[in-house]
């Protein structure tokens, strides 16, 4: 189980309680969103804790209190919107339900959709169908996957290794949609990339030669500059 710490702050006077964040961005490198994440290098703050403790929560971690203490989903109350209702847990757990669907076009909207709630169980649902036989299925995978590639840089590395070709051949695609999105930190799917070069299936070996050499070109450009 993964805790992020709240520290509490006061500015101007006025209780902040903040977190550690990661910044999701697009083409652009503009920062369009912030999750709380333990190994996040960027904050949030929020003006209650209960704000703080919520938002971490539905991230999928826990928290650990200003005074020390350790707290998890469990033990918050879930936020009612109206009516008695959960909308959220309602909306999430339609998509849900739907992942697995034996009509590839359902599940694949339903891979598009669970997409839009980053969280480690929506990641873990994400890494799981990368290795799946239908094509839409693995195209919606792959994008959801790369809306977060910032954070999500080292899981990809570690599929390359899945006894799954078909898995480690979307892991590489992923890399390479990375590096054409103007990914950060480039350089480290190089020896990855390497290594799977030699790869026993010759369509992994095929698409990890393309995608070396454009990673290799993104990285000079970007340590040229």
């Amino acid at each position: 189980m993964q805790y992020i710490p709240i520290k509490k702050t006061f500015r101007e006077d006025k209780e902040i309680y903040t977190v550690a964040a990661i910044s999701l961005k697009n083409t652009n490198k503009t920062v369009v969103q912030k999750i709380p994440h333990p190994l996040g290098s960027d904050t949030i703050d929020y003006e209650t804790l209960d704000e703080a403790k919520e938002a971490i929560t539905l991230a999928g971690f826990s928290y650990i209190l200003p005074d020390g203490q350790k707290g998890t989903k469990a033990t918050i109350k879930q936020k009612i919107v109206q009516h008695g209702f959960d909308y959220e847990k309602i909306v999430l757990d339609s998509i849900k339900d739907k992942i697995n669907s034996a009509n590839a076009t359902v599940s694949a909207a339903a891979i598009l959709a669970i997409s839009e709630f980053p969280s480690e169980e929506t990641f873990d649902i994400l890494f799981s169908k990368l290795g799946e036989d239908n094509d839409q299925i693995r195209k919606n995978t792959i994008a959801g996957i790369c809306r977060y590639g910032n954070l999500l840089g080292e899981r990809i590395v570690k599929t390359l290794k899945s006894p799954n070709w078909v898995a480690r051949n979307s892991a590489i695609t992923c890399i390479s949609t990375l590096a054409e999105n103007g990914y950060e930190d480039i350089e480290k799917f190089i020896i990855p990339l390497g290594e799977i070069c030699n790869d026993n299936n010759t369509i992994v070996q095929a698409n990890a030669l393309s995608t070396i050499a454009k990673v290799y070109q993104k990285y000079k450009k970007t340590t040229s500059n």
